[in-house]
C-alpha cells in the first residue's frame, strides 16, 4: 500500500469525514487492518471451558469486531448464534434470553451462549428476574467470561497500544507522485513518521490514559479515528493539494485546537500549550503554544504533568503507589508525601479549616431542616487505610495487570457476627482535585452542600454509627437567625474508681463559645 492510498483509508476512520459512515463495513472485512484484542485473546486461548460469554460495553468497543474475527471458531466450538444487541430485545425475548443463560449456569442446558449488550440494560433485565441468578453470573468462574468494556483502558497495556499504532497506520511504499505540490513535504509522511517514533506512540499512549484517569472513555473506534485524524486532520490527498496553504496546520500538534466534535474534545481540553514553561522568546503566543505542543509529542519520558490538567501528574503517582505490594497502607504510617497531603485536605474539609486535634464531622437531622446543625469532634485513634479499587477482605489478591483509576480510603471494623466489613471513601480523579486543594486552602467554600457531594462527611457519619466512642464532643448549633437559642456542646466524660475499677461516664454540658 502506497502512502496515498494508506491516507485515502485512514481519512474513512476520521469522524469528521463525510464516508465516516462505511468505516465499520471497511473494517470488518479486514482488508486493511486487524489486531488482536486482549479480550480476544482470552477468549481463544479458553475456548475450550468457556459455556457463556458476555460482552457490554459502548458502541465503538470492538465486540462486534471480536465476534467478527471469533465467529469461525465459534461456530467450530458449537456456540449459538449470538445475541448481538440484547439492548434492542422485546422484554420478552430478554426473559427468553436471561431463562437460557440459567439454564447453562444451572446445568440443565448445554447450549453455548454469547451476548452482546448495554451494561446498564443487561444489569436491570437480569435483576428483574432474579437477584441470584445475577450472584450466581458474576460469582468467578471457569465457564463464564464476562468482560465490560466501559472498564477498558487501551492505554494501559503498553505492549497492546504499540502493536495497535504500528499496525492502523503502517504502509509499504512512499509515495512516487513526483507532480504532486506537496512532495517532499508532505504533512501526511511528517505526522505517521512522528507517530510511529517511540515519543509518538508514548504521547498518544499518555493522552489516551490520561482521559481514563480523568474519568472518560476511549472506545477502540474512537482510538483509530483519533490517529486518523492526527495524520489526516479529516483531508484525502486531494482535498491537501486543493489547499496548499494549509500545511503547518495539519501537523500532529495541532490535534489540541479546540473542536465541536466529542471525541477531539476529549483531547483538546488538555492542551500543553495552556502551561507555561514554554520558549519565552517566541515571536507570539500561537508559536508559543506550538512549542509546548511539540515538546509533549518530543518528550523521553512520560508527561503527564506537562498536559493542561490539574493535579494529574500527582494522581498517577498515587495510584501507582497504591498499584503496588501490598496494595493497601495504615494512614497513620504510610509516609507517601502525597496520600499525607490529601489527609491533609480530608482533615481540613471535616474540620472546616479548624485547628482541634480532631476531626470536627457534621451532621444536620433532617427533621429540623438544617435549622440545627451538629458537629461531632471524632477522636483521632480511628485506625483507616488507603487500598487499591478491587481489594476485598480475605478475597484473592488484585489482578497486577488491571490499573485502576481509583482508589478507597476506608475504616475496617467487626461485626457482632465477627465478620470484617469495610465502610469506604471513594476518591476518583474529581475528588482527589478537590481534597488537594482543600489542603492548600485553594478551595474555601466548605458548607454543608458541598461537602455532602464529596463524601466526606457522610463517610465519617458512617463510621460514626458503627464504632462506640468514636467522638468525645458534640456541639449543637443554631441557626444564627433563630437568635434566642445559644449554641453549646455536650461532652462526655469518662472517670474510673481507683479502688474498684468501675467505669463511669457523664455528659457535661457547657455553652458554646
Amino acid at each position: 500500500m502506497t502512502l496515498q492510498e494508506k491516507v485515502g483509508v485512514l481519512v474513512r476512520y476520521c469522524s469528521q469525514y463525510q464516508s465516516h459512515g462505511f468505516m465499520m463495513d471497511e473494517r470488518n472485512t479486514d482488508r486493511h487492518f486487524n489486531v488482536q484484542l486482549l479480550e480476544e485473546k482470552y477468549i481463544r486461548d479458553n475456548i475450550e471451558k468457556l459455556k457463556v460469554i458476555i460482552l457490554t460495553g459502548e458502541a465503538g468497543d470492538g465486540k462486534s469486531r471480536i465476534m467478527w474475527n471469533l465467529r469461525s471458531l465459534l461456530q467450530q466450538k458449537g456456540f449459538a448464534q449470538p445475541c448481538e444487541d440484547f439492548s434492542a430485545l422485546q422484554e420478552r425475548e430478554k426473559e427468553e434470553w436471561i431463562a437460557r443463560l440459567k439454564g447453562v449456569l444451572e446445568g440443565e442446558s448445554s447450549e453455548k451462549l454469547i451476548v452482546l449488550a448495554n451494561v446498564g440494560v443487561f444489569t436491570q433485565a437480569i435483576l428483574k428476574f432474579s437477584l441470584d441468578f445475577m450472584e450466581e453470573l458474576t460469582r468467578k468462574r471457569e465457564d463464564v467470561y464476562i468482560c465490560n468494556f466501559e472498564n477498558r483502558n487501551l492505554a494501559g497495556n503498553k505492549e497492546l497500544f504499540e502493536n495497535i499504532v504500528k499496525e492502523f497506520l503502517d504502509y509499504e511504499d512512499p509515495c512516487a507522485n513526483t507532480e504532486c505540490p506537496c512532495y517532499g513535504t508532505c504533512v501526511y509522511r511528517q505526522n505517521i513518521e512522528k507517530l510511529l517514533s517511540a515519543s509518538g506512540i508514548r504521547a498518544m499512549r499518555i493522552l489516551c490514559d490520561s482521559v481514563y484517569l480523568t474519568g472518560g472513555h476511549i472506545t477502540f473506534r474512537e482510538l483509530l479515528s483519533l490517529l486518523a485524524y492526527t495524520v489526516t486532520f479529516g483531508q484525502d490527498c486531494e482535498e491537501r493539494r486543493s489547499r496548499p496553504d494549509s500545511g503547518e496546520r495539519m501537523l500532529y500538534y495541532h490535534i489540541f485546537e479546540e473542536s465541536q466534535d466529542i471525541l477531539l474534545r476529549k483531547i483538546s481540553w488538555m492542551d500543553p500549550g495552556l502551561e507555561r514553561g514554554g520558549d519565552e522568546g517566541a515571536p507570539d503566543r500561537e508559536a508559543y503554544r506550538n512549542g509546548l505542543r511539540r515538546a509533549f509529542f518530543d518528550a523521553e519520558q512520560d508527561s503527564y504533568g506537562m498536559l493542561h490538567v490539574e493535579y494529574l501528574k500527582e494522581f498517577r503517582q498515587v495510584l501507582e503507589h497504591i498499584h503496588e505490594p501490598p496494595y493497601n497502607f495504615d494512614t497513620a504510617t504510610d509516609q507517601n508525601p502525597l496520600l499525607l497531603q490529601l489527609k491533609k485536605g480530608i482533615n481540613k474539609m471535616s474540620s472546616q479549616g479548624k485547628k482541634d486535634t480532631g476531626l470536627t464531622v457534621m451532621d444536620t437531622p433532617a427533621i429540623f431542616d438544617k435549622k440545627i446543625r451538629m458537629e461531632y469532634l471524632v477522636t483521632q485513634d480511628i485506625s483507616m487505610i488507603w487500598h487499591r479499587y478491587d481489594l476485598q477482605i480475605g478475597g484473592e489478591m488484585p489482578r497486577k495487570d488491571v490499573f485502576w483509576n481509583k482508589f478507597y480510603l476506608s475504616y475496617l471494623y467487626e461485626e457482632k457476627s465477627g465478620q470484617k466489613e469495610l465502610i469506604s471513601l471513594l476518591i476518583d480523579y474529581h475528588q482527589f482535585c478537590f481534597l488537594m486543594r482543600c489542603s492548600y486552602d485553594f478551595f474555601m467554600n466548605r458548607n454543608g452542600m458541598s461537602q455532602e457531594k464529596y463524601a466526606v462527611n457522610a463517610y465519617y457519619r458512617k463510621i460514626l454509627s458503627v464504632k462506640e466512642n468514636a467522638y468525645d464532643t458534640v456541639k449543637v448549633c443554631f441557626d444564627d437567625e433563630l437568635g434566642e437559642f445559644s449554641d453549646f456542646y455536650l461532652t462526655i466524660h469518662s472517670t474510673t474508681d481507683a479502688f474498684t475499677g468501675d467505669v463511669t461516664q457523664n455528659v457535661l454540658i457547657r455553652k458554646g463559645d
